[in-house]
């Protein structure tokens, strides 16, 4: 019995490690927010936040990733407001609700043992708060990502692609950077840092209008040098007005409804099949060139601002799927790697896991150079861990020091074109040096070959079929043994100068060389078209 009580103590107390509750009645009050008795709330009182706000003193026992729990009522409706730790914030939101319900606020965010500050601050304020719980969560199961493309048979340079963004996710983040005309930015960067970014944004935003002050092939062109010089092509698309009727996208200037895609007869979805089937025959020129790129169509779609998202999240997700139908399955188009770009709390919005293969989220914040972790983890836990993450626009980019400090593994950013590049209200040019600079940071001259990169599949294949070979001893007096999983068909023999000195047939899985006739030096021998090993003759 007493094995038993000392056994539940310690997994009790486990518990109450792993999960550490911080009442607000304790929290300092400011600007209204009041402390309000209850029988309901966890510690015999809440707090009335009405246009009030709370900071929490957190003292945490031990280093882990934490998801952190607001405990609260919503009982006036609808009501959204701001939790931030260690100057980090982020936006969370209460449906009307007269009882107290736990909302995970923060996800798998990184905090050292010793003390934190967290605050709760007005939006719309009037919510009523009971407490704060983080919960300790284990590290390695922070991310479980897909490893193959949603496309079907994608070609074999978008799976490489594929490959080396996964290859990297976590440990180092691609540098990119948005131009609309003429390459202006990248020229800037050139220019003034001699680096160039490893990602180039370029958008559709003018093709198939028939402008006769644009060709329609330089974004092609512009993505198809980038490429071969082993640079990302990523690709969005500001669609204007697909009946013609006006040449804006955003929803406040055309009343193109986009709901209409429910009815194949309508001219509205004719109108978007046509441009669709124009931006397919553009992407297919990359195609046939072996380019692979990023595509990330209806960008932004939950904020409203653009025709796509004007109807709401049911048609815009019909129109994604109809693309994605009609580009891979209609055009053939298999170097497309696809991108959904997440506003806040949005999930309603996503077209589904089987058509988007990275998350993107798009964030402007002047002069804001933090890691964005904790809009970084809330992605990472509302797409199930499983899809890349990245910072497909921005104003202001993390410093890779943040990044790395925080853990936030954004695969790559992309500053918006113009200012966004070459202010130093957004990014200075000191700041731009430092990033180009970093190891965290890979920059088009540190990219590899991506029409030769190593696919997960061929890795699995070379490991299946790659010969292991042990020679030993390394340092021989008169024979080498040589063994292989496979039979070997030659072993050559080459002084430290490289010159050969022995060929010899082996057709064989275990052979031995005679060196008793070779003075004492250093020697390579290379079995068949294996790596050189160094054998040292005494």
């Amino acid at each position: 019995m007493k094995i038993f009580t000392l056994i539940l103590s310690a997994i009790l107390s486990a518990i109450l490690i792993s999960a550490q509750r911080f009442e607000a009645e304790n929290a300092t009050l400011a600007d209204g927010a009041k402390k309000v008795a209850s029988s309901a709330a966890s510690g015999g009182y809440y707090v009335a936040q009405q246009e009030g706000n709370l900071t929490f003193s957190i003292n945490l026992e031990e280093e882990s990733y934490y998801d952190i729990f607001v405990h609260a009522a919503s009982p006036s409706g609808f009501k959204a407001n701001t939790f931030s730790i260690n100057g980090q914030s982020i936006n969370f939101s209460f449906e009307q609700n007269s009882q107290f319900s736990s909302l995970k606020v923060i996800s798998g965010l990184k905090l050292a043992a010793g003390n934190h500050t967290a605050r709760i601050t007005k939006s719309w304020g009037w919510i009523n708060i009971d407490y704060i719980e983080l919960e300790s969560i284990n590290a390695s199961e922070r991310f479980n990502i897909n490893k193959t493309l949603v496309t079907p048979e994608p070609t074999e340079n978008a799976a490489r692609l594929y490959q080396f963004l996964y290859d990297n996710y976590g440990k180092k983040i691609i540098s990119g950077a948005m131009t609309l005309s003429s390459m202006d930015e990248i020229n800037w960067l050139k220019t003034n840092t001699g680096k160039e970014p490893a990602l180039l944004g370029i958008d559709f935003m003018h093709c198939g209008r028939g402008y006769s002050w644009h060709n329609d092939e330089e974004p092609i062109t512009d993505a198809k040098n980038y490429y071969n010089r082993n640079g990302i092509p990523a690709f969005c698309w500001h669609w204007r007005d697909p009946l013609r009727n006006t040449e804006a996208f955003y929803s406040k200037d055309t009343d193109f409804d986009v709901s209409k895609i429910a009815d194949q007869s309508s001219p509205e979805y004719q109108a978007l099949l046509s441009d669709i089937d124009y931006i397919s025959g553009l992407l297919k020129k990359l195609q046939n060139d072996g380019v692979s790129v990023l595509w990330r169509p209806l960008h932004e779609a939950s904020g409203g601002w653009f025709w796509w998202g004007a109807k709401g999240p049911e048609p815009c997700k019909m129109l994604y799927r109809l693309m994605y139908d009609r580009m891979v399955n209609h055009h053939g188009l298999k170097n497309l790697i696809w991108v959904w770009t997440s506003q806040q709390n949005d999930y309603d919005w996503y077209p589904g896991e089987d058509v988007v293969d990275i998350i993107g989220r798009d964030i402007y914040k002047d002069g804001d150079h933090s890691s964005q972790i904790l809009e970084f983890n809330k992605l990472n836990d509302d797409y199930g861990k499983t899809k890349m993450i990245a910072l497909s626009e921005c104003g202001s980019f993390p410093d890779a020091d943040n990044l790395v400090a925080d853990e936030a593994a954004w695969s790559y950013f992309m500053p918006w074109y113009g200012d966004f590049v070459r202010d130093s209200k957004y990014n200075s040019l000191e700041f731009w040096n430092k990033t180009f600079a970093h190891d965290y940071v890979i920059t088009l001259d540190e990219m590899p070959d991506l029409k030769t990169y190593e696919t997960a599949s061929a890795k699995i294949e070379l490991n299946n079929h790659r010969k292991k070979i042990r020679a030993y001893p390394t340092i021989v007096n008169n024979k080498l043994n040589i063994k292989s999983n496979e039979q070997m068909s030659f072993a050559s023999v080459f002084s430290a100068s490289g010159s050969l000195l022995l060929s010899t047939a082996l057709q064989t899985k275990n052979a031995v060389i005679h060196f008793s006739n070779f003075s004492p030096g250093i020697y390579f021998i290379k079995i068949d078209d294996q790596k050189p090993l160094k054998i040292i003759k005494k």
